[in-house]
Formats: C-alpha cells, sequence, structure tokens
C-alpha cells in the first residue's frame, strides 16, 4: 500500500510539473504568437523565458557578484533555454541531457581539468520599445509595428565553471 501511495504521489507530481510547463509556454505562445521571430536573430528572447537565474549579471565581466557554481550554471543553461524563440536555437539541447553529459565526463576525468562554458548572445526589448511605437499590446498581445526593425538589443551571458580537476 505504502508502495502504491509513493508511486501515485510522483505520477500526480510529475503531471501536474508538466501541466505548469505546457501552461507557461501556452501562456508565453499566446503573449508573443504575433511577433516576428525572424526578426529575434539570436533566437533568445529574454521576455520569452523563465529567468531561473539573473541572466544580466554574467555578461562576461568577472567580478565578485558573479562567481558561478554548478547549480548556478544549470539555472543560467536552463533559462537560456526557455527563452527559444523561432527556429535559430532550436539545436540547442535540453538542459538535462547537457547536465547528465557532464556529469558522466566529470566522472570520467582522471588527468584532464574539464571546463563548462557558455557564451550565448541573447535579445531582449528595448526598455523604450513600447513607449517608442515599436510594438503594441492587445488583449495580452504584444504585436510588431511595421516599419520599426529595431525593437531589440542584444546582451551576452557568458560563463564559465569547473567541473572536475586533474586526480
Amino acid at each position: 500500500m505504502k508502495k502504491l501511495l509513493v508511486f501515485t504521489v510522483l505520477c500526480m507530481s510529475f503531471f501536474y510539473g508538466h501541466t505548469q510547463n505546457n501552461d507557461y509556454y501556452n501562456r508565453m505562445q499566446h503573449v508573443f504568437g504575433n511577433i516576428d521571430k525572424t526578426k529575434v536573430t539570436t533566437g533568445y528572447l529574454k521576455e520569452f523565458g523563465i529567468r531561473f537565474n539573473e541572466v544580466e549579471a554574467y555578461n562576461g565581466t568577472i567580478s565578485t557578484t558573479n562567481l558561478v557554481d554548478n547549480t548556478q550554471w544549470q539555472s543560467l543553461y536552463s533559462s537560456l533555454y526557455t527563452m527559444r524563440v523561432g527556429n535559430v536555437a532550436s539545436g540547442m539541447q535540453a538542459p538535462d541531457s547537457v547536465f547528465d553529459f557532464l556529469k558522466s565526463q566529470q566522472s570520467n576525468a582522471n588527468t584532464d581539468v574539464l571546463l563548462a562554458t557558455q557564451y550565448y548572445t541573447y535579445q531582449q526589448y528595448k526598455t523604450n520599445a513600447y513607449t517608442n511605437g515599436d510594438v503594441t499590446v492587445s488583449n495580452d498581445r504584444i504585436y510588431d509595428v511595421a516599419g520599426k526593425p529595431l525593437r531589440y538589443q542584444n546582451s551576452v551571458c557568458c560563463n564559465a565553471i569547473k567541473k572536475a580537476t586533474a586526480r
């Protein structure tokens, strides 16, 4: 009976989590469904994704506030993964696949130093895109305004973590 209860709880949490992910994705499709995704030339739009970590802080300039540990590295990768729009970044590997691969490489690193790095250019709406008239919002949907091609600004997410050292 106890095993059945545990199995039922695990199944419910899996389906609940899956439903939440679909709900979020469906909502983002509703909000951003009318933008021209080809204008997001990097394939990553910050406002579309879930920020598990502040990607803005990891701009390639090292400071005491943006050092990366394993958890932060994974949350940054997961954040970037959820920012994908259009087809440009469709080849990005799913987070679990990347994390599992790095874990297996780390356990095999007998003499090498294993570094995991990320360098992604992503885009975000300019802070004045709405007030400039670059986009309009109607019924919770964002629409591009014809003739206004520069509604996004590019930013960089860059970080690295040492995953294993020589033994």
